[in-house]
């Protein structure tokens, strides 16, 4: 397997034609994959979607991540009147680079919030996952609420920091 992906074989669902396609290494599963045979053996059967076909080119890019589906904005108010000086605790969903989406608990409620790359701590943030790992618990306070566009912008730095 070349470490960009997997080469996957397909037949077509209305007859039993079979052409190559490609499954990016980032189109695997969710999350990072380090290396395409530590998650595909050669002859594995799997399920897959076409992403794109490019007849002229004879290419056809597959996935085998399940389609986009946007989710319901959470529910945030509960959220909504927090004092910025009260600490929550969340636990790390996911890390872009530009921040981590932290999920946190009020009551009954749950959301996710956006702790902004400048928020993590005290001085220069180079890489948001040399700092922080999904599933990590952290303390974080509830910086504002956006009702209408369904946001939460959360900071782990203490206030005024």
């Amino acid at each position: 397997t070349p470490q960009f992906g997997a080469f996957v074989e397909v037949t077509a669902p209305d007859s039993n034609a079979k052409a190559q396609g490609l499954v990016h290494i980032t189109q695997i599963q969710d999350g990072f994959v380090e290396s395409v045979a530590d998650v595909l053996q050669i002859g594995q059967e799997v399920q897959v979607r076409v992403t794109s076909v490019d007849v002229g080119a004879g290419k056809m890019s597959l996935s085998m991540k399940e389609e986009y589906q946007p989710r319901e904005p959470d529910d945030l108010s509960a959220f909504e009147g927090i004092p910025s000086d009260e600490w929550l605790t969340g636990k790390v969903v996911s890390t872009p680079k530009f921040g981590a989406f932290v999920e946190v608990k009020k009551g009954g409620a749950t959301a996710q919030g956006l702790v902004h790359i400048t928020q993590i701590q005290d001085g220069f943030v180079e890489s948001v996952a040399d700092v922080l790992k999904v599933g990590q618990e952290v303390q974080v306070r509830v910086t504002g609420v956006d009702m209408g566009a369904g946001k939460m912008s959360l900071s782990m730095k203490e206030e005024g920091g």
